[in-house]
């Protein structure tokens, strides 16, 4: 009766970390807990002053659209085109979202997986709702192997073509979660070219595009021609907006975004009005995430020299605000949760994204730059 995937006795892996680090601090530990990629610092002014001067000029609530606002998706196609110089039409090409993650988990419904032979692919090391949300729906997976000599990306050019007439879609991340590593531009154009060859959709999760340390990553959006993407982003990572749950998918692909949008009405997800006012002055102001680029970019200079002085790997960690470490010394990720846990600092084992994430920790570092001094301090006492 119930859905097999459901029925598995586990739960959703980062849950389970963050559960632990409530624990510690309920037992009276000072713990500094770098485990989930949730904002620390203020929120955009301009998105919280938004919604009080709604709440006080409408006394009324009603339903939201499910896609969204005109006014909102203008917003959001204002800043495409700004950004990315590409024109993307409001209604055909946009729709609002509540954040990335449901929509990314919601998907996978627009497809149709009764023929077995098509599949869902994703980096074996990867954000865990692309499983879960494939695994939800019984469509068939398959993970592609990455590792540090790969460059946490999947090796494209070892996958046969009969191999690629099995993907209906595929999964990319860049910056990606955990690593935050990067594609470059001839990586992504492999890739559309692929899809285009073999028919099948990119899902591009582009949470982290817009907090990068010198030169922006490519991203879904620079590929003007292509239709065969289908970009999730998100104000929760850029504007410090976690808790308003806001964010978008773009795609040139009319008919994908025809029938995604369809699938989304019964749902009810349709993002509060008063949210997507909060999300328009968000997407219109481009100077807070300067602001919070120039914060990481201190952030990441601080802890990064901690790090490499006790001897950590650090692999990526250029782009977003996560630390991808590794350690000759400690060679398991229990090992090296453990070696952080003692100095009262608690991190994500690099397993809860996959058995190939094993021998890595991800720690996170959207926290207060006065709590990166305590970090910092605090990693210096870790023994070399």
């Amino acid at each position: 009766m119930i859905n097999p995937y459901l029925k598995e006795d586990r739960e959703y892996p980062l849950i389970t970390i963050k559960r632990q680090a409530e624990q510690l601090k309920a037992e009276g530990h000072d713990v500094i807990d770098l485990t989930i990629g949730d904002p620390q610092d203020q929120t955009f002014d301009g998105a919280v002053q938004t919604i009080q001067n709604f709440m006080a000029a409408n006394s009324v609530s009603q339903y939201p659209l499910a896609t969204g606002s005109t006014h909102y998706l203008e917003a959001v196609s204002n800043w495409a085109e700004r950004n990315y110089q590409i024109e993307l039409e409001p209604i055909k090409h946009i729709f609002s979202s509540n954040g990335s993650k449901e929509a990314i988990f919601l998907f996978a419904l627009t497809f149709d997986w009764s023929d077995r032979a098509k599949e869902i692919w994703f980096s074996s090391i990867s954000y865990p709702v692309y499983e879960a949300s494939a695994r939800t729906v019984n469509a068939p997976i398959r993970k592609l192997p990455i590792d540090r000599m790969s460059g946490f990306f999947p090796d494209l050019d070892v996958i046969t073509d009969i191999e690629w007439e099995r993907c209906r879609l595929f999964w990319i991340n860049s910056p990606h979660n955990p690593t935050s590593m990067t594609v470059d531009r001839a990586y992504f154009q492999r890739l559309l070219s692929l899809a285009e060859k073999h028919g099948f959709i990119v899902g591009s999760d582009e949470c982290y595009n817009e907090l990068y340390d010198d030169q922006r990553p490519v991203c879904s959006l620079d590929f003007h021609q292509s239709d065969r993407w289908v970009a999730f982003r998100s104000l929760s990572k850029r504007s410090h907006m976690t808790g308003f749950r806001l964010g978008a998918v773009l795609s040139q692909n009319e008919e994908i975004m025809k029938y995604f949008r369809l699938c989304r009405s019964p749902i009810g997800v349709g993002t509060p009005t008063y949210n997507q006012e909060a999300g328009i002055s968000a997407w219109n102001d481009e100077q807070h995430v300067e602001h919070n680029r120039q914060q990481y970019r201190q952030k990441r200079k601080l802890i990064r020299s901690a790090l490499m002085n006790r001897g950590f790997r650090i692999h990526g960690g250029r782009d977003g605000f996560y630390f991808w470490l590794s350690h000759p010394d400690w060679p398991t990720a229990e090992q090296l949760c453990n070696l952080f846990l003692s100095q009262g600092i608690c991190v994500t084992p690099g397993t809860a994204f996959g058995e190939d994430g094993e021998g890595y920790i991800r720690l996170v570092y959207c926290i207060s730059l006065e709590l990166c001094q305590k970090l910092r301090l605090r990693i210096e006492k870790i023994d070399r």
